[in-house]
């Protein structure tokens, strides 16, 4: 028997409300999308055509952003005196994006600009200040960083000794104190009043690049796109617009480097969608962050040489590639570590390893966290330097920041929040921290939270699958975070022509049938399960999303 995961919430949109009835003739759709929009606040006809129909009239005044129009005035005075502007960006896909786009804009008006990307490994996260000082010395009079800065204090304050002022531009957590910058643009500041806090570093980018050029910059809104779905943020309001509109260019774009990185990703051009920017192009752009520079990045996405950007693009994949197979060769160790003798009984899990690459061990650690449901810390074993390294991601209801912050003493470094971490460690005491994080599981009950609820639509049938149906489901998209695919329960009658598929085996596919009516389903790295689904074909029931092929999100054997 398999049990299910989560606390499956069945919503019975195919039971719709009248409200949902009324709006639903009004405007045309199936009731239970419409009870499905009501539930998800959208509860008129105007909020529902918004949504239904974004459009880049529905994007927010820039001006409207704290210290905005500061900031503008502060770029604009660099560009007519002809002084250098340091575009200060970030190693992951919206960090590189962001850069891309306030380098491009600049560029495209004349200005003296150039960018610098930290390395993670050297460098380090945000304003650094080494970093600034070589800049500076380097003939930098103006500092503009993007998807970073609002934690820089000392980078900044050591800037302003030097005479060259700083803009932020960054969309992260405040500190309650923050740096002494010329301008810091943001979308939540507390003096502020812009009317939605959820961009990502490049949706903040792109709003800095249509105040400067005073006009919604729409050949940029393919990077807005990228940045706004590989950071996660929440796919609604303006960044619903922007990553709409951004799908569409994508399409299309022109960007030698885009071209040959979704040729690349065995991306079809006319299919593209949400899905091919956060499996296909944002991991290739994250990979050469993780394991190396990402300055390369940035260059694919702004050459205007399609052969450079032909071996920017092979250099991506390759890296891809390799950060493909650290990731499974050490989660293949990871994973058979978590349920050794020395490991299994713990409740929350450190796995340690030597010659791991630090870049990819958050990843591993989710996989970790996947396969067991424990928080998990991985970190990389440096015995000539007597530190562990690495990150740990955690489950719903456990706070893994808590559970490491009042253990400093056994750390040498450490950040992050309730979610996530990056610390280094100790190497002589690893024991002594397993038996703290244990502590704090037990502290914070981690064994008595109770399953995650997982919100469902309805219950349905094969048969009650139409394209139709699909089709209007579809009109939801773009999905991500506080805009899911819609779930659907199934009970089938039979599951039937089970197979595993792809490269090992590595995929699940079969059929749910019921009364004549079948429905394919494919779920992606659950080959191992073949044989258990075969022996209970008719004891099934499954959470499914709807793709072109439906997509398993849970599923229980009874």
């Amino acid at each position: 028997m398999i049990s299910a995961h989560y606390d499956w919430q069945i919503k019975r949109v195919d039971e719709p409300g009248e409200a949902a009835k009324t709006l639903a003739s009004e405007l045309s759709l199936d009731p239970m999308v419409t009870q499905i929009l009501v539930n998800r606040g959208y509860d008129t006809a105007e909020t529902i055509t918004q949504f239904l129909k974004p459009d880049l009239s529905q994007l927010h005044d820039p001006f409207s952003m704290h210290d905005m129009q500061k900031g503008i005035d502060r770029i604009q005075e660099a560009i007519i005196a002809g002084d250098q502007i340091t575009i200060y960006g970030d190693y992951d896909a919206d960090g590189v994006t962001s850069t891309a786009i306030l380098y491009d804009t600049l560029n495209q008006i004349g200005a003296d600009v150039n960018y610098f990307i930290p390395n993670r490994f050297l460098d380090g996260y945000g304003p650094n200040v080494d970093a600034f000082e070589r800049l500076i010395k380097a003939g930098t009079k103006l500092i503009v960083t993007c998807d970073n800065g609002v934690s820089g204090h000392d980078a900044i304050q050591r800037a302003n000794e030097l005479g060259v002022d700083v803009v932020v531009t960054d969309h992260h957590e405040l500190p309650e104190t923050l740096p002494d910058a010329y301008a810091v643009i943001h979308p939540r500041h507390p003096e502020g009043d812009y009317a939605f806090g959820g961009l990502s570093g490049a949706g903040v980018a792109f709003k800095v690049a249509g105040a400067i050029l005073e006009e919604v910059p729409q050949e940029l809104l393919d990077l807005a796109a990228i940045g706004t779905v590989a950071d996660l943020v929440p796919l609604v309001d303006e960044n619903r617009v922007l990553v709409t509109a951004g799908l569409q260019m994508l399409k299309q774009t022109d960007r030698f480097g885009l071209i040959s990185l979704i040729k690349g990703a065995g991306i079809d051009p006319e299919q593209l969608d949400e899905q091919s920017i956060g499996f296909g192009i944002a991991p290739r752009l994250n990979a050469l962050g993780r394991l190396d520079d990402a300055a390369p990045a940035v260059e694919l996405l702004t050459t205007g040489d399609d052969q450079r950007a032909e071996q920017l693009a092979e250099l991506t994949e390759k890296q891809n590639k390799y950060r493909q197979k650290l990731v499974a060769d050490i989660s293949d160790v990871a994973l058979a570590q978590a349920q050794d003798e020395q490991h299994r009984d713990h409740p929350a899990l450190i796995i340690t390893g030597t010659g791991w690459h630090e870049g990819v061990l958050g990843i591993v650690a989710s996989k970790v966290v996947e396969a067991t449901g424990k928080p998990t810390v991985v970190l990389d074993v440096k015995t000539d330097h007597g530190t562990a390294k690495g990150s740990g991601r955690s489950v719903e209801g456990f706070n893994l920041f808590e559970a490491f912050d009042a253990h400093r003493d056994l750390l040498v470094n450490f950040g992050g929040h309730a979610a996530a971490v990056g610390m280094t460690a100790k190497a002589d005491q690893l024991t002594e921290l397993q038996a703290a994080f244990d502590q704090a599981a037990q502290d914070q009950h981690l064994t008595d939270q109770p399953k995650v609820q997982l919100p469902i639509a309805t219950q349905l049938t094969a048969g009650q699958v139409t394209m139709p149906l699909y089709e209007q489901l579809r009109q939801l998209a773009p999905f991500g975070t506080d805009n899911p695919v819609p779930l659907f329960a199934f009970k089938p009658e039979q599951v039937q022509n089970v197979k595993a598929i792809g490269a090992d085996g590595k995929h699940l596919k079969f059929q749910l049938a019921d009364a004549g009516q079948t429905l394919n389903a494919i779920d992606f790295g659950q080959g191992a399960l073949a044989p258990t689904l075969q022996s209970a074909a008719d004891q099934v029931q499954l959470v499914v999303k709807s793709t072109l092929t439906f997509g398993r999100a849970e599923h229980r054997f009874n």
